[in-house]
Parts: structure tokens; sequence; C-alpha cells
């Protein structure tokens, strides 16, 4: 099959290809000597093929994630559906496991920092961490890209747009004992730190606390007068919805049509289930 794969004849060639699609895991193996074989259509197709059984595997995972539940519990799925994304988008993603042991490390020196400190304090300890020695700071809003969204690229050049910073801030915070949760606005995303008086984060702009009066004024002066919908805590299902979304969004600014298919797909098992 991968012998017929490199004709040139295009019915032959679409058979081999759906066939070997079915076959999948089995076929993979072999797909990987044909990625390197001399001839170059062979080679080539083979490794198209190897990303659309990837990709297909991805979402078959995606589909299994487990975010039903808020809490300290909940960033390991809430991770693993963040990289599984931007394995969809990217080829050369560092490993859940590497990803989750950077921000435990952080993690846990912020939690034995912030023992019988109080809320306020822990929330700057939390963006002194994340924005001293992480290096996190917002890009520029003119020029977003896919680089600023996923996860494991905002972590490694210390840029992010509001979403990817916010799910680091979710992840680390909930590793170090704090309760969190993610706040969608019009255009924006923070972060809610809960305690006797909850705290309302902002990841973009250094992790400075916002007054829920500002966001209330911001939200009105913007149009939208459902002031506490906006406000309300999100679930790990739905702070993952609005990743993929920005993430699509920013996808539109490069020739990527596979990857935008593959995350509406995506976001289709998450919205339907």
């Amino acid at each position: 099959m991968i012998a017929v794969l490199g004709d040139d004849r295009g019915p032959l060639q679409e058979s081999a290809h759906r066939r070997l699609l079915t076959w999948g895991a089995m076929a993979v193996p072999l797909l990987k000597e044909g990625a390197e074989a001399a001839h170059m259509a062979t080679r080539t197709r083979c490794r198209s093929l190897l990303r659309e059984i990837e990709v297909r595997d991805l979402l078959h995972r995606f589909a299994r994630l487990r975010l039903e539940q808020i809490g300290r519990s909940s960033a390991p799925g809430l991770l693993d559906g963040a990289v599984m994304a931007a394995q969809m988008v990217r080829t050369f993603v560092p490993e859940l496991r590497s990803l989750a042991a950077k921000l435990r490390r952080v993690a846990n020196k912020l939690r034995r920092d912030c023992e019988g400190r109080s809320l306020p304090m822990c929330a700057r300890l939390l963006a002194e961490r994340l924005h001293g020695e992480l290096g996190l700071s917002g890009c520029d809003a003119d020029e977003l890209d896919v680089e600023h969204v996923l996860i494991d690229r905002a972590l490694v050049n210390g840029v992010g747009a509001p979403i990817a910073l916010s799910l680091v801030y979710l992840l680390v915070a909930r590793w170090a004992g704090l309760s969190a949760a993610g706040v969608a606005l019009p255009n924006h995303f923070l972060v809610r730190v809960h305690g006797p008086r909850p705290l309302l984060l902002d990841p973009f702009h250094g992790g400075r606390v916002i007054p829920k009066a500002d966001c209330a004024r911001y939200l009105r002066a913007s149009g939208y007068n459902r002031v506490r919908a906006h406000l309300r805590d999100l679930t790990d299902r739905e702070v993952l919805i609005h990743y993929l979304r920005s993430l699509r969004r920013a996808s539109n600014r490069r020739p990527s049509p596979h990857a935008r298919a593959t995350l509406g797909k995506a976001l289709d098992l998450l919205e339907t289930s």
C-alpha cells in the first residue's frame, strides 16, 4: 500500500491512502520508514498520512478528557487538553509530563511561600513567581499570533495572550493549594482566586488585582448589561472552549486550514458533550 501511495495515478493513490488510514496504528511503523524514502512523492505522502493519523488519535483522546470538576485536582485535565490542542496545531510540542513538572516546581515554591499568608499576599506572590521567575508578559494585542496562544510557546517565549497566561495562572495556583477559576470578559480573560474576599487577577497585565466594580463599568461601557453572567466562574470545559476559540482565531492569520478544521472538531466535542 505504501508503494502504491507514491503512485502518480490519483485513484490508486487515494485507495492506498484510505486503506492505510483505516489500518492506523498498525501502519505507523512502516509509514515512518516510508517517510524517509528516496522517492519524494512517497516520502511526502507518508509524512502527511502520519500526521493525519496522529491528529485523528488526538481527537479521540480529546473526546475522553475529564473536565467536570473545578478545584485543585482539576489542573491535570485542563493542562492535558491545552497540550493536545497545541499538538493539533504544531508537530513538535513538549510532552505533558515536562510541562507539568515545570509548572509544579513553581507551584511547590509558591505553596511554601503562601503558608500562613493572607489571600492578597498569596495573589501577589503568585504574580511575582510567574512574571518574575518565569518572565511572563502580555503580547502586543495588535500582533496576536498562534505562538502567543499556545501554552507551551508562551512559557518558552515568555509572551502570551490573555487566555494562555490565565491557563498558567490557573494551573500553578491550584497546584499551590489555592482555589482558582477562569473568568471570561469580552476580548479578555481574568482569573478569580477564591477566599474570604475573592480577588480578580489580570494575568495579561502583570497579575494586578482588578476591582469587580471596574469590570462592571467596563462591561456596561462596552454594551454588555448582563454583568453577573460575564463575571461568573467558568468550568474547566468552558475555559478550554475559550482557549480553542482563541487558538482558532489566531490560526486564521496563517495558511493552516487543516489546523483550523481540527480545532473546529475539537470545539464541537467540547460544546456538544
